[in-house]
């Protein structure tokens, strides 16, 4: 039985090949499997819902995918391409019958339990190098983004956002309380301010 190196050293039988899509990172191929659970796609729909009610509502020129465009970051189809779960596009001269070619105004990544270390680590390390200029990656067991902006030449701004309930955040000092926010903004659109509700609303 043929067998292959996936994601964490997971093996799956070669006969569900055709069921994977494929990422090239540095050099080595990844098969991503179809989304893990319902909450992981869920959460991939309401930020897609998010960004593409605002683009529409407020006359931006951009695109919205899901995970269902391949981003070519190079701009050609030999280097790295990953799929990620949510991409926003606004040089729509990118977009070709291929996927988009050149690297995507923003990129959001929603943690599966075999994508941790390749979203946070070699995907953060990517998309530096690429200079993306918004990565988040989503966490929707804790209910976190974690908002990385590009400036400088490296992702200079970085900010974790989390929801909590009424007894998380009863517990917070006094002070924290003051400071706490339940929306956030994205540096792509300076009039979108993102409620942290409407990505977790589950």
């Amino acid at each position: 039985m043929k067998k292959i190196h996936w994601g964490i050293n997971k093996m799956i039988d070669s006969l569900n090949f055709k069921s994977y899509k494929e990422e090239k990172i540095n050099g080595r191929v990844y098969l991503i499997s179809p989304s893990p659970n319902p909450v992981h796609g869920e959460t991939i729909v309401n930020i897609v819902t998010i960004f593409k009610m605002f683009v529409k509502e407020h006359g931006k020129h951009c695109k919205v995918y899901g995970d269902s465009i391949d981003v070519y970051l190079a701009g050609n189809a030999k280097d790295n391409y990953v799929i990620p779960d949510v991409s926003v596009i606004c040089d729509l001269n990118k977009i070709t019958s291929k996927g988009c070619m050149g690297v995507p105004d923003l990129i959001v990544e929603v943690l599966s339990p075999v994508s941790i270390d390749k979203d946070e680590e070699e995907k953060l390390a990517l998309y530096e190098r690429y200079s993306v200029p918004e990565y988040w990656i989503v966490d929707y067991n804790y209910k976190t983004v974690k908002q990385y902006i590009f400036g400088d030449k490296k992702y200079n701004t970085r900010k974790t956002f989390v929801l909590l309930d009424e007894n998380e955040f009863n517990r917070l000092p006094k002070e924290d309380q003051a400071s706490y926010a339940k929306k956030f903004k994205t540096s792509v659109f300076d009039d979108l301010e993102i409620e942290l509700n409407d990505i977790f609303d589950f």
